[in-house]
């Protein structure tokens, strides 16, 4: 009988000692588990269908998701994926499909990527009949990706709910941010081949003039549009407005041909069809990033002999001369 005592004592020290062992393994993996990817993106979606449904809208666009400097990245694109999918999953939703948001986006050039102006989002919701976007930026934060996300409402202009999440960073993860694995590469991996020619350095070309600096950084010409990328900045110490008169800047190509700018982009501020100018606060000393867009381009340009841009009052001019174009293919 003494024996069979003990060994029924043993052989519960044993058992609870072997269960005691596995519990902080299980709430790891538990915790890694709520942080994963797919889990992530269900809770947000469930913020945001809370936040749509108190605040009654029933027809919405996704905009994909940009870093902290606006650039867009596959993550981003992946995210306004899902979160189009998930939306349209619960029933409650109208939900605008991705491939024709971005083609009315390019259609009447607007620009809705990262932080979005009032005009513009009313100006979509005008289009398409929305009365909510959803929008946001992405955060790497090393081990794990915050996403923040924002809905706008497209007859305020303004921002009426937020929702975040924090996914903990993964290969997919990881791969979708842009990260390469340095150990994937092999000795026979060829090499990648440039579509752009025929150089794609920065030109790094400046012009000052009437306190502001003119920085011409790239001039691309795909599917005969040509795009010509710029940084602003304003040289005084006080905060300037910049008026820069769309209508009355001009490209000329090697061959004499003149072309008239059709859109132009200062920040987060882009104008719209038949505008004349576009006005736009300049901090001293902040880089601003700007754009000018020129269509219908001869097939057969190659290089930009002249570059006037109109800007300020008294319709300024400043010149960029001789422009290696790059032709994207």
């Amino acid at each position: 009988m003494k024996v069979y005592l003990v060994f029924f004592v043993m052989l519960n020290f044993l058992f609870i000692s072997n269960c005691s062992s596995q519990r902080p393994v299980i709430k790891q993996k538990a915790a890694k588990t709520q942080n994963s990817l797919d889990s992530q993106l269900q809770l947000l979606t469930d913020q945001i269908v809370v936040s749509l449904s108190q605040k009654q809208k029933s027809k919405i666009a996704v905009i994909e998701f940009s870093d902290l400097q606006g650039k867009v990245t596959k993550f981003g694109k992946y995210l306004a994926e899902e979160l189009i999918t998930r939306l349209y999953l619960t029933n409650k939703f109208e939900v605008i499909e991705r491939k024709l948001l971005n083609k009315v986006l390019q259609e009447h050039r607007l620009d809705l990527s990262g932080l979005i102006d009032a005009g513009s989002a009313q100006e979509l919701g005008r289009i398409l009949g929305v009365d909510a976007i959803a929008s946001g930026s992405v955060t790497d934060l090393g081990g794990s990706v915050k996403v923040n996300a924002r809905l706008i409402s497209t007859q305020t202009g303004k921002i009426f709910s937020v929702a975040s999440v924090t996914i903990a960073k993964n290969d997919v993860v990881s791969k979708l941010m842009g990260e390469s694995d340095p150990l994937a590469k092999t000795v026979d991996e060829p090499a990648a081949v440039s579509s752009v020619s025929p150089s794609s350095a920065p030109l790094n070309m400046i012009v000052k003039q009437d306190e502001f600096s003119f920085e011409l950084k790239r001039v691309r010409m795909e599917n005969r549009t040509i795009t010509c990328s710029l940084i602003i900045k304003n040289d005084s110490e006080n905060d300037k407005s910049l008026k820069i008169w769309i209508l009355n800047t001009k490209l000329f190509d090697e061959s004499g041909n003149e072309y008239t700018a059709d859109f132009a982009k200062i920040a987060n501020s882009s104008s719209k069809k038949g505008w004349q100018r576009l006005d736009k606060l300049i901090v001293p000393g902040v880089p601003t990033p700007a754009e000018l867009v020129f269509n219908n381009v001869s097939s057969t340009t190659n290089k930009i002999s002249l570059l006037i841009i109109s800007f300020g009052g008294r319709g300024n001019k400043v010149k960029f001369r001789n422009i290696p174009l790059e032709i994207v293919n």
